[in-house]
């Protein structure tokens, strides 16, 4: 599933590229902020970017990010309080539908694919795989905001809503909010 996922990612890109007026890669970076299992769990985002340009206003920006979400959640053991540390990593595909308000302003929205890679948690010393208790693929829909800085640079910050990635017979949504940093290589 993974393979046919990123040819298909591959192959969109070519395709959309060959249609476009300009295409631009970057990279981009931040602080990733989950709410899912215990509140607020902070972590990492980094990866790259293709921004395809249709016209003035309109591009679109397929991307492939990893990320990581960081939890330490309280548990009772022997009426005394513990700590069970949990760490998720995933792949992420989103492709952004963006609109540029102004020059240098936009706004975005798109679908999220989320690939989860590896899921771990360590509690009392023992460090457990729990990838199995989660499913591996999930979904979630996008919104963001973006500035272009001079010189390739830029700052955004994006609002992910999504069903949970872990089991359960009751459907709990998982937000995450990124705020980051980004670059597009300069074309010569």
């Amino acid at each position: 599933m993974r393979k046919i996922l990123f040819v298909l990612l591959a192959a969109m890109l070519v395709a959309m590229g060959t249609y476009a007026q300009k295409v631009n890669y970057g990279f981009k970076s931040g602080l990733n902020i989950s709410t899912a299992h215990t509140g607020f769990q902070p972590g990492v985002y980094a990866g790259g970017f293709a921004e395809i340009k249709l016209n003035n206003h309109w591009t679109i920006q397929p991307e492939l990010l990893y990320y990581r979400n960081r939890d330490k959640s309280p548990y009772y053991l022997q009426d005394t309080k513990q700590y069970k540390e949990k760490g998720t990593d995933y792949i992420a595909v989103p492709v952004m539908v963006k609109y540029y308000i102004k020059p240098k302003l936009y706004v975005e929205g798109g679908p999220e694919v989320n690939l989860i890679t590896s899921a771990k948690e360590t509690w009392e010393g023992h460090v457990s795989n729990a990838t199995h208790t989660y499913n591996q693929l999930g979904l979630s829909g996008s919104v963001g905001v973006g500035y272009q800085l001079p010189l390739g640079f830029g700052v955004n910050a994006r609002y992910s809503l999504g069903t949970q990635s872990r089991n359960s017979p009751v459907d709990i949504y998982n937000s995450t909010v990124k705020v980051g940093v980004s670059y597009t290589i300069p074309r010569k």
